[in-house]
């Protein structure tokens, strides 16, 4: 199975995509939220990748108002992310019935952390590789480190991770395609599944996508907002 999952990103409370995760470079939606979600659900979407951008870049989540609402309002599987940094949020959100919940930041800094959730809620827990040439991108992507994401993405495995999100932050909300080579790359050095994410403008990039081994998903954004492919054509995919 290859899933192909809309993403909602979230910003003080509008359906915004972002350039390249720059938070000056924002393009609004007038769509919300809830009307976002529902709209790929209406067309198909088994699941629906739900973002916190205020949460990603602060560490603290505001829109969880409107998260939960989504979750409550839909049958979908909820993939949600975007400053989940503690255990309390993690079971907030599992409780509001995401299935998946995803977690970056704090996943670098904090090897325990990601022990402790991985222990208790492994199934449900997948970790960002978000990664700016090819090092590991932090706070909403506003800090790049000298973390290689290859090697991140080992130690990820190593604790116990059973799935990876990688995204390109140059590639993100620019319609220039997907980073082909650090995506087999990273696919080829561990063996749990990857979900791409990053730069996805055709339903060639997709198809390209689903050819590597390891990966068994991608999470599409701007090019689904901006109509340059239907959401059903990419399903039949």
């Amino acid at each position: 199975m290859f899933d192909i999952i809309p993403a909602v990103d979230i910003l003080d409370g509008k359906c915004v995509r972002l350039f390249q995760g720059q938070f000056d470079a924002e393009t609004v939606y007038p769509d919300s939220p809830l009307q976002a979600a529902q709209r790929w659900i209406t067309l198909g979407a088994k699941w629906v990748h739900l973002v916190d951008l205020n949460g990603a870049r602060s560490g603290v989540q505001e829109n969880l108002e409107i998260i939960r609402e989504i979750m409550e309002s839909f049958k979908a599987n909820f993939e949600v992310s975007g400053g989940v940094r503690n255990m309390e949020t993690i079971e907030f959100l599992l409780g509001c019935g995401a299935k998946r919940i995803i977690v970056g930041t704090r996943s670098v800094i904090d090897k325990q952390f990601v022990k402790n959730i991985i222990a208790k809620y492994v199934d449900s827990i997948a970790v960002g590789v978000d990664a700016s040439g090819g090092k590991v991108a932090t706070d909403g992507w506003t800090h790049v480190t000298d973390i290689e994401a290859k090697a991140f993405a080992k130690d990820l495995q190593g604790m116990g991770v059973k799935r990876i999100i990688f995204t390109d932050t140059q590639r993100d909300g620019a319609l220039t395609g997907p980073n082909f080579d650090a995506i087999k790359e990273l696919a080829d050095s561990i063996t749990i599944p990857l979900i791409a994410s990053g730069g996805i403008s055709s339903l060639e990039d997709i198809e390209r996508l689903k050819r590597i081994k390891g990966v068994d998903g991608c999470i599409v954004g701007k090019a689904l907002y901006e109509g340059k492919f239907s959401l059903e054509d990419a399903l039949k995919i």
